[in-house]
Formats: C-alpha cells, structure tokens, sequence
C-alpha cells in the first residue's frame, strides 16, 4: 500500500487515526469529510482495489468483508463508514464542528433518520448511476 498523510498531528507527528482506501471511494471520503469536520489529525492509506489490496490477509485483518474504508484509532478497528463516523463525532464531541451529530436526543435521532434513509434509498441507486457513467467505461465494461 502507498502511504499519503491528508492531515498530520502536531509537529508533523503521524496521526494515530488511519484511514484505509482509496480516496475516490464515496465511503472513504464520507469519514474523511467527518475527520475533517471534527479537525482530527488523520493519515490517509491508499488501498489499491484493482491489485486486490483490499482482499489481502493483512488488510482482512482490519476489515473482514474486504471492503473500505477499514479505520484504526490506535488500538482499535472499525468498518463501515457511517459507524465510523459516528464514532468519530461521539469521540470528539468538542473539536470541531460540536453540532455535527447533533447535540441533544431529537437533533441525533433526526440525524440518525436521514443517515439510514440515504443509506438504505439514497446511497444503491446512486452507487451503480456512478458506476455506470464514471467507471465502467474506464474499465472497459458495457
């Protein structure tokens, strides 16, 4: 895997947060965006798909569907994006945009409404419309 740092620590320090995938990834840039909402020094690991990174027994180890992003902060792992980012809001509260998550019971859960109904109606039709008109071509598919 290459390595590209997005955001460093203090004094240039790597940051303890990584995320793992390539950055063209809707999902990747969904907890990058939260990273850099909540101003959380990240290092950005490039994942190479179309060389099977994602499918390899190091990276599996982080993600075990073989998919990304994959997310480490320091000790831990986490998968999938949206509770990725949840995490990350919850994590760091105070940095950042406070309000990102909401700040009391209805905001959170207004929130959390429209985090599953884009992801549930929203996020598959428009997956494969990406696919479709940006990639498809590129990788010589019909």
């Amino acid at each position: 895997s290459s390595v590209a740092l997005a955001k460093e620590g203090k004094m240039g320090t790597p940051a303890p947060v990584k995320v793992y995938g390539p950055v063209m990834s809707p999902a990747v840039s969904r907890v990058l965006g939260c990273l850099l909402e909540k101003d959380v020094p990240f290092q950005l690991i490039n994942v190479n798909m179309s060389k099977g990174e994602h499918k390899s027994p190091e990276f599996l180890k982080l993600q075990p569907f073989g998919q990304v992003p994959a997310f480490q902060d320091e000790a831990i792992a986490l998968f999938e994006s949206r509770a990725i980012c949840r995490y990350i809001a919850e994590k760091h509260a105070n940095k950042g945009n406070t309000k990102l998550y909401g700040t009391n019971l209805l905001e959170k859960a207004s929130i959390e409404q429209w985090l599953e109904s884009e992801s549930q109606s929203f996020n598959p039709p428009s997956s494969i419309l990406l696919f479709q008109l940006a990639l498809a071509a590129r990788m010589n598919i019909p």
